[in-house]
C-alpha cells in the first residue's frame, strides 16, 4: 500500500482505488484465515489459547482489525501524513492500556475480555489516523489488480521470514538448550528485547523511507534515491556500531535492573549486533522494494533463514549458539541484499539512468523499464 500510493502520489494521482483494490484482497485474506483458525481450532490452537474460547474470538477480531488498521497505515505513510501516523501508534498504545485499567478496575478477570483489547485498539488507532479531515483519499484512476497482487506473496514471504528472525531466537534456545534452564528463553528474550530497542525506533524510519524512495523511482530520479539510501544505510550503520558498544557497556545492567537476570556484556553485543544487522538489511531490500524487484529483496532475508539453522552448529554453549546463529543470519541476508542492489544500480548506470559522479543521467530511460 505504501509503496503504491507513493507511486501515485509522485504523479499526482489519487489513491483511493488503490485503497478499495487493497481492501478488497485484504477481505478476501481475512476471511480465509478466519476459517483456517477455525479449523485450527480443535487440532491443538484450542490447547494454545489454554482452552479459552474468547480468546479465539478476540484473535479472530484482531486479525480483521489490523487488517484494516494496515490499509490505514499504508496510506499514512505513503502520503507522507507522518503527523497523522505518529496519532495512529499513540492512541493504539494509549488505548490498550487505558482499557486494561479500565477492566482491572472493574474486577473483570475474564482473558478474553483484555485479549478483545487489542482489536479495539486496532480500530481505535485506525480511526485516530484518519482523522476528521475528508476526503481520507482522493479519487483517482481504477487500480488494476496488477498494480497491488504481483508482489503480494514475494512480500508475504519476506514479511514471514523477518518476522523468523526477529521471534527465532528465544525458541532456538529452548530447543538447543535443554540443560540450561525453563527460564532461560525467558531471559534471552528480555536481553533481545533491550537490546533491540533501536530497531523499535526504526520501524518510524522505515515508514517514511519506502514512500520516500517510491516517489523518487516513480519521478524516474535514481541520483537522489540511491543518495538518500546511501545515506540511511550509513547512518543505520553508525547507529548498529553505537548500539553494540552502549549495550556491551550497560545491557547487562538494564537487564538486571528491569527485568533481575543476568546477561554478560557478549550475550548483550552479540544481540545487538544482529539487530543493527537486521535494520541494515531492511534498509537496503526496502530500496530493492521501492524499485518493484520485490524478488529479489526477498532473496536476502531466505539467504538469513536458511544460514540460521546452519549456524547454530558453530559452538557448544547453548546462548552463544543462538547469538551467533542470530548475527550470522542477518549479515549473511544483508550482504547478498547489498550485492543484489548494487547489480540493479548497475544495470541502471549501464542503462544511462544513473551516473557515477553528481552529474545528471544522458539517457531518458524510466525506472520502470528495467
Amino acid at each position: 500500500m505504501a509503496r503504491a500510493t507513493a507511486e501515485r502520489a509522485s504523479r499526482g494521482v489519487g489513491s483511493a482505488p488503490v485503497l478499495q483494490q487493497a481492501a478488497r484482497i485484504g477481505a478476501v485474506t481475512f476471511a480465509f484465515v478466519s476459517v483456517g483458525v477455525l479449523v485450527a481450532w480443535p487440532l491443538g490452537l484450542d490447547g494454545l489459547l489454554d482452552h479459552h474460547p474468547g480468546l479465539l474470538l478476540a484473535l479472530i477480531a484482531s486479525l480483521g482489525a489490523f487488517g484494516a488498521a494496515e490499509l490505514v497505515r499504508g496510506v499514512l505513510s505513503g502520503r507522507h501524513r507522518f503527523r497523522r501516523y505518529s496519532a495512529y501508534f499513540a492512541a493504539e498504545g494509549t488505548f490498550r492500556l487505558l482499557f486494561a485499567l479500565l477492566l482491572a478496575s472493574l474486577g473483570v478477570a475474564a482473558v478474553g475480555a483484555y485479549a478483545s483489547a487489542v482489536a479495539l485498539a486496532f480500530l481505535v488507532a485506525a480511526l485516530a489516523g484518519i482523522g476528521l479531515r475528508r476526503p481520507f483519499v482522493n479519487p483517482g484512476p481504477p487500480a488494476p489488480l496488477s498494480e497491488l497482487s504481483p508482489a503480494l506473496g514475494l512480500l508475504l514471504a519476506t514479511s514471514l521470514s523477518e518476522a523468523f528472525l526477529l521471534n527465532v531466537g528465544p525458541v532456538a534456545l529452548e530447543i538447543v538448550g535443554d540443560d540450561i534452564g525453563a527460564e532461560a528463553p525467558g531471559v534471552f528474550l528480555n536481553g533481545l528485547i533491550i537490546s533491540r530497542i533501536p530497531l523499535f525506533f526504526f520501524q518510524a524510519v522505515k515508514a517514511a523511507l519506502l514512500p520516500n524512495l517510491a516517489a523518487l523511482a516513480g519521478k524516474g530520479d535514481l541520483q537522489a534515491f540511491r543518495h538518500l539510501q546511501v545515506r540511511l544505510v550509513g547512518a543505520v550503520t553508525i547507529l548498529a556500531a553505537v548500539s553494540v558498544g552502549f549495550m556491551a557497556w550497560l545491557g547487562p545492567w538494564l537487564v538486571r535492573s528491569l527485568f533481575g537476570d543476568e546477561l554478560g556484556s557478549r550475550d548483550m553485543a552479540l544481540l545487538a549486533g544482529s539487530g543493527g544487522g537486521l535494520m541494515i538489511m531492511l534498509s537496503l531490500s526496502l530500496g530493492l522494494v521501492a524499485l518493484s524487484h520485490t524478488r529479489l529483496a526477498v532473496v536476502g532475508f531466505f539467504v538469513g533463514v536458511v544460514v540460521f539453522p546452519i549456524s547454530l552448529l558453530v559452538s557448544n554453549d547453548a546462548y552463544l549458539r543462538v547469538e551467533v546463529a542470530l548475527l550470522s543470519s542477518v549479515l549473511a541476508g544483508a550482504v547478498v541484499t547489498a550485492v543484489l542492489l548494487n547489480a540493479e544500480y548497475a544495470a541502471h548506470r549501464r542503462a544511462g539512468r544513473l551516473t557515477v559522479g553528481g552529474a545528471q543521467p544522458t539517457g531518458e530511460g524510466d525506472v520502470r523499464q528495467s
